[in-house]
């Protein structure tokens, strides 16, 4: 097999140039001069013996040929940065996990025991909401995410369902006047100010497509949106509202009689998933950390 004639070098500046519509953009973005960029691109012009760019007062145009070339350039791009993340695991012998808040208790207990197991690989963990995970995901900032199970519309993701069940409840102080009632359902809820997780976050979105569901009068009034747990469940205690939390992540202030658990007629549930990227090699930590999630989510 021979190797290509192409210069990959002359395509990438192609790329960056085509990508910013600009030389002198491009030039930033590669640390190079611009006569140097203006250079790399004649040459491929040269090489191919066909014209890709057309420069009209200062702005950068792309032919038909230039535009085909284009969808080449980006692919070999973005190959090329799953390859310089996939190096860069290697040599830091590191896992990049990113977690829904929803899971955290659960995650930080698979944290706990994959570092026993595997002490020499550097574990970094952050907890933030699904959606937003998953934009990281796809921006290469984790190696596996563990959030929410939906439809997250992109084909750049494989999805491994962990869990079809895991249970959320709604908390608030022991001496809320909800509790005057033994059975609730969310329409009872009207009134009651809940605290719950930002738009990103898939469990509100569930939360609030359940309030749909039980009808268009049914209007949940929202006062307060955070990802912090620890701020929710404060609030909570205080009696400053009703608080969306994964049953682990209140079990412990339920067990003390600081929080209480809103006694729903129908119970809210939520499927868990492991998420990896389809075309980054998955580092054989990650296979051992995600075995480690299956096994967490299927004892419970």
């Amino acid at each position: 097999m021979k190797p290509p004639r192409l210069n990959l070098y002359h395509l990438m500046v192609f790329y960056f140039v085509a990508r910013e519509k600009s030389f002198s953009a491009a030039s930033e973005k590669l640390f190079l001069s611009q006569p140097a960029v203006t250079l790399h691109v004649k040459a491929l012009e040269r090489n191919a013996r066909v014209k890709l760019l057309d420069v009209r007062r200062k702005r950068v145009y792309l032919t038909k040929a230039g535009e085909a070339l284009f969808q080449y350039a980006e692919g070999i791009y973005e190959q090329v940065r799953n390859a310089e993340r996939f190096l860069e695991n290697l040599r830091e012998s590191g896992l990049r996990i990113g977690a829904a808040v929803t899971f955290s208790a659960l995650i930080g207990s698979v944290a706990s025991r994959f570092e026993e197991l595997f002490p020499n690989v550097k574990l970094r963990i952050k907890n933030a909401p699904s959606y937003q995970i998953v934009e990281e995901l796809i921006d290469l900032q984790h190696d596996v995410a563990i959030v929410v199970n939906l439809n997250y519309r992109t084909r750049k993701l494989r999805a491994m369902r962990v869990s079809e069940g895991e249970k959320l409840v709604l908390v608030t102080s022991p001496s809320s006047p909800i509790f005057l009632k033994k059975e609730l359902k969310l329409a009872d809820l009207r009134g009651y100010p809940l605290l719950l997780p930002p738009e990103k976050s898939a469990t509100r979105e569930i939360l609030l497509r359940r309030f749909e569901a039980e009808g268009s009068e049914v209007k949940p009034s929202i006062l307060v949106e955070t990802d912090y747990l620890e701020c929710a469940k404060r609030l909570a205690e205080e009696g400053k509202g009703i608080a969306l939390m994964h049953i682990t992540n209140v079990e412990d202030e339920v067990a003390q009689g600081r929080l209480r658990i809103v006694p729903l007629v129908d119970e809210l549930t939520v499927g868990a998933s492991v998420l990896v990227r389809r075309d980054v090699p998955l580092p054989s930590a990650g296979s051992r950390f995600i075995s480690l999630v299956k096994e967490t989510f299927q004892r419970r």
